[in-house]
């Protein structure tokens, strides 16, 4: 059986990271995201299905934002609230 496919050893939470962080900011990008690089792409698809209508009713919303993908919520991740 083969091992889980880890992340690279260069992964870096997306919302630490400039780059990414301006161009969600500079495109008004509404972004979902699941923050777990272990999990098989079923295990993904679960949680975005799971939370299909706060993922809808969350891109309503103007951006710019990321929301990170739980197995039973969403979290809101980006930009940082007061």
């Amino acid at each position: 059986m083969s091992q889980p496919e880890q992340p690279p050893k260069f992964y870096k939470r997306i919302r630490y990271r400039r780059a990414e962080i301006d161009a969600v900011t500079e495109h008004s990008a509404r972004c979902f995201v699941v923050t777990r690089g272990d999990l098989t792409s079923i295990e993904c698809a679960q949680r975005f299905l799971f939370n299909q209508r706060a993922i809808f009713s969350a891109a309503q919303d103007p951006g710019p934002f990321i929301y990170a993908a739980h197995v039973d919520r969403l979290e809101h991740i980006y930009p940082p609230r007061l």
